[in-house]
């Protein structure tokens, strides 16, 4: 019997079958790196998207936003605390912008129909039925929410009211480093012109950091 038969006859040899396997494991493995590499991937951009940083910045300028949307421009006010007192923030001699560590807003609670109103006796002296005050409270940004009594808000005599408050902490990770005047605004002739300015960083026990940029333009004595 020549040497092909002999081959024919006796099948694969153990060499042969070993060599055989390793090449068919070897796509397997490059699929399977490749399938482990984009899992890791997404489990990483999942996780980033969704860490408590992400979630305090997403609610920090909702909240921020759709307060300012609702607030009058006239009664609103940009402090600084100093010693655990409220001082109205006032511009350098020669500059226009102000700031601080605290903002208040007077609102409009929810259900107010202008369309439905008689413009001939609107109380016009009613400049918000609600307070909203944003303040800075060692490395937390936090916000109480109330109900204004006869004009008086968040604030009275350079302190806070306390009175009736719901208080919710936005954001935990607050940079200090980047400085403590987080809202600003411009004053012309002693006048804010109603566009609050927010300026933080928030950063992680990980070292991440988020910047948050951003305004809220508050309107002309709605709803009169």
């Amino acid at each position: 019997m020549n040497t092909a038969a002999k081959r024919q006859a006796s099948g694969f040899t153990l060499v042969e079958l070993i060599v055989t396997i390793v090449i068919a494991a070897i796509p397997i493995l490059a699929v399977g790196t490749l399938l482990v590499g984009a899992q890791k991937g997404w489990q990483q951009s999942y996780g980033a998207v969704h860490k408590q940083i992400q979630q305090d910045a997403l609610a920090t300028m909702t909240t921020f936003g759709s307060v300012g949307r609702r607030a009058n421009r006239s009664t609103y006010k940009v402090y600084r605390i100093i010693h655990g007192a409220y001082v109205e923030a006032q511009p350098d001699p020669g500059e226009t912008l102000a700031a601080g560590q605290a903002v208040e807003m007077h609102y409009w609670a929810a259900g107010v129909d202008p369309g439905a109103l008689n413009m001939d006796t609107l109380e016009t002296t009613n400049t918000g039925t609600h307070f909203a005050l944003f303040y800075l409270e060692n490395s937390e940004l936090k916000v109480d929410f109330g109900e204004v009594i006869d004009g008086v808000g968040a604030v009275a005599n350079g302190a806070r009211t306390h009175r009736d408050v719901n208080t919710q902490v936005l954001a935990h990770d607050v940079d200090l480093s980047a400085g403590r005047d987080v809202f600003s605004h411009t004053v012309i002739g002693g006048q804010g012109q109603g566009c609050v300015r927010m300026n933080l960083r928030l950063r992680d026990d990980d070292g991440q950091t988020v910047e948050i940029k951003t305004a809220t333009l508050l309107r002309v004595i709605w709803p009169r």
